[in-house]
């Protein structure tokens, strides 16, 4: 048994099948089978009752699930301590605007390396060991918990505008509440590819968009105009629970927010 095979394990537990597991690592459906089937035939027990909609686990799995979960935290924590390894954040790029300011990332101990993706290649990451915690804005097939629920809101330069900025990522929780939000018959829609542009653009007073409301509190946004809804962004976590805990760390030190 490899260490490989304990983290394919866990990886199709949590997905609940075998395809979704595949789609997390980034390996071949065949070979996500394969391997749950010879570390069945190795254990001599099945841990996966195969149904038409997935896997679900048997009891001898859910024992080897409670294993592979220690074990995989053990050897993450062993390589950590011996060779001073920083923890791995891979987060969103609104996240890291918001949350994780590089002059306080750099500094922190114990160290932080920051990565940021977009959330489907972060759940890769995260499933092939690439980073330690995943924190995004939208929801992710990985067992995950939410960190905190984000304050939102109407971010604009006047108080009367009828163009609206969303992100051209169809899954940004951000462009979902505002589409929920408006009518577009008297409302000109203009999708934009970066966090950049648009606060650039809304600046300039071409248009206005629903965000954090941590980038109004930015000094250099200040002079703009910021409503808040009722609605909140939850935040979602994926990572153990010494992992977590250090991330709730940074944030209530750097940001007062947990």
């Amino acid at each position: 048994m490899e260490l490989n095979d304990l983290t394919i394990f866990q990886c199709v537990a949590t997905a609940g099948s075998m395809s979704e597991a595949a789609r997390i690592m980034g390996y071949a459906q065949s070979n996500i089978t394969e391997r749950i089937r010879l570390l069945e035939e190795e254990l001599t027990v099945r841990l996966f009752e195969r149904t038409n909609r997935g896997v679900i686990l048997l009891p001898e799995g859910e024992k080897l699930l409670e294993y592979a979960t220690i074990i995989l935290i053990q050897i993450d924590e062993i390589q950590r301590h011996y060779k001073k390894i920083p923890l791995k954040i891979g987060c969103t790029q609104t996240i890291a605007l918001n949350y994780f300011e590089l002059t306080k990332v750099i500094p922190y101990q114990p160290a932080i390396e920051l990565i940021i993706e977009g959330t489907d290649r972060l759940e890769k990451m995260y499933a092939s060991k690439e980073i330690d915690v995943l924190i995004t804005n939208k929801r992710t097939s990985l067992d995950s918990n939410v960190l905190f629920y984000e304050e939102v809101g109407r971010l604009s330069a006047s108080d009367i505008q009828d163009v609206c900025l969303i992100s051209r990522d169809k899954e940004c929780p951000y462009r979902k509440m505002m589409l929920s939000l408006i009518n577009p018959q008297t409302c000109k829609v203009v999708e934009v590819d970066s966090i950049y542009l648009m606060i650039d653009l809304i600046k300039k007073g071409v248009g206005w968009s629903i965000l954090p409301k941590r980038f109004f509190l930015e000094k250099q946004n200040q002079s703009l105009l910021f409503a808040p809804i009722e609605q909140q962004v939850p935040i979602y976590i994926v990572g153990n629970q010494k992992d977590r805990q250090h991330v709730r760390l940074f944030l209530e030190q750097s940001n007062d927010l947990i």
